[in-house]
C-alpha cells in the first residue's frame, strides 16, 4: 500500500514560518514565569525570560542544536495540552480510537512537535539573535475569570513584515495551557487535522500511526522538516 506524506504545506511563507519558529519562545518561559490568572501577561513575561536565555546560550546552540530540543521538552511541552490537540486534530477518529491508539498517537504527534519546534529555532538561531520587541501582545479581549481565552501577538520580523499570531489558550488544574496556536489566521491544529484526516481514510488510525513513527524516526536521524 502507497504510504501518504503528512505535510503542512498549508503554512507559506518564509516570514509566516519565522514568525511561527521564533513566537514558540512565548512558550518557552512558561515554568518560569509568574503564576497569574492573565494568560497574556503570562505568555508575554514568560517571552522576556526565554528570549534572554535563547540569546545568552546562542553559542552554544551554534555549537550544539540539541540544546534548544532540550529547552523545548522541558518548557513548552509540559504546558501544551496535548490531551485537547489530539482530540481536534483527530476529530471523529479520537471517539472511534481504542486507549491504546489514543495514547500512541499522543505520543507519537507530541514527538513530532518536538522535533518540529526544536529544529526551527535551532535553525533561525544559527544566524540570528531573537529581539523581545520584536514581540508586540495585544489587549486581552477574553474577560478575566473566563476558562478560555485567545491571547493575540504581532511578531515584526526582521524582514519589515508584521505577522499576526493567535494562541489558543484554556485553563486546567495546572493552569494556562495553549492547545493551539494560529499564524496568519492559519491554525496549525487544523493544518495538522486535515492532514491527518487524508492519512487515516487511506490508511486507518494504525496507518497514521505508523507514518508519524517513520516520520519522527527520519527526524531523529536529522532529516529536515519539509515545510513547503
Amino acid at each position: 500500500m502507497k504510504r501518504s506524506s503528512i505535510s503542512i504545506h498549508h503554512f507559506s511563507g518564509r516570514q509566516a514560518w519565522l514568525a511561527l519558529f521564533i513566537s514558540m519562545t512565548a512558550w518557552l518561559g512558561l515554568a518560569q514565569a509568574e503564576n497569574t490568572a492573565d494568560p497574556r501577561e503570562l505568555l508575554e513575561s514568560s517571552s522576556r525570560l526565554m528570549v534572554a536565555q535563547l540569546n545568552a546560550n546562542q553559542d552554544e546552540i551554534r555549537r550544539n542544536p540539541q540544546v534548544v530540543n532540550q529547552l523545548v521538552e522541558e518548557y513548552i511541552l509540559p504546558h501544551i495540552d496535548f490531551i485537547s490537540a489530539s482530540k481536534w486534530v483527530l476529530g471523529k477518529h479520537w471517539r472511534r480510537a481504542s486507549q491504546e491508539q489514543k495514547l500512541d498517537f499522543v505520543r507519537q504527534f507530541r514527538t513530532l512537535l518536538l522535533h518540529f519546534y526544536s529544529s526551527g529555532l535551532a535553525e533561525y538561531l544559527s544566524n540570528n539573535t531573537i529581539d523581545v520587541e520584536m514581540f508586540e501582545f495585544l489587549p486581552l479581549r477574553t474577560p478575566l475569570g473566563d476558562k478560555r481565552a485567545t491571547v493575540h501577538m504581532k511578531v515584526h520580523t526582521p524582514g519589515g513584515k508584521v505577522v499576526p499570531v493567535k494562541y489558543s489558550m484554556h485553563l486546567s488544574r495546572d493552569g494556562w495551557k495553549v492547545y493551539d496556536v494560529a499564524v496568519e489566521g492559519i491554525s496549525l491544529a487544523t493544518t495538522y487535522r486535515n492532514s491527518f484526516a487524508t492519512v487515516i481514510s487511506q490508511q486507518g488510525i494504525d496507518g497514521l500511526i505508523a507514518s508519524l513513527a517513520e516520520k519522527n524516526q527520519r527526524l531523529l536521524a536529522g532529516q529536515r522538516i519539509q515545510v513547503n
